[in-house]
């Protein structure tokens, strides 16, 4: 979703006119291999989703929509050999986000689940992307 490959995330709803709004926060980190010699140069992903929401519903299902930002920081470090790997988008950036989806959350607490279309557009890039969420709801 969006925080890219996962996220672990907290949101908290509040109640707004016929619906529920939900500011949610998140956290990721990645790190990947991208050197044959000794997996020491790697490439690292780390990204902090930030999104509110409007749930729209009856009882437990939601139609979700939701506009939010995601912190970006992405490095690539050298390998072993000494082969530096470089890339235009190193460093630090922000995308912004969005989510339309189902969710469902159980009326009185329990497991919550939901499936959503989550794109994410930075200045040069839109990344149509989706996502999928399984919580508890306390």
């Amino acid at each position: 979703g969006s925080g890219l490959l996962y996220s672990v995330n907290y949101e908290r709803l509040r109640p707004a006119w016929s619906g529920d709004l939900g500011l949610r926060a998140g956290a990721s980190y990645f790190t990947y291999a991208v050197s044959d010699y000794g997996k020491s140069g790697n490439l690292t992903l780390v990204s902090f989703p930030l999104v509110a929401s409007y749930y729209f519903g009856w009882r437990s299902h939601h139609l979700q929509l939701g506009l939010g930002a995601t912190l970006l920081y992405t490095g690539v470090s050298s390998d072993s050999q000494g082969t530096r790997f470089t890339s235009e988008r190193s460093g630090l950036g922000v995308a912004a986000n969005a989510v339309v989806g189902y969710r469902f959350m159980p009326r009185d607490g329990g497991v919550s689940f939901g499936v959503g279309f989550t794109p994410l557009l930075r200045t040069s890039s839109f990344l149509p992307w989706g996502g999928a969420d399984v919580g508890y709801a306390f």
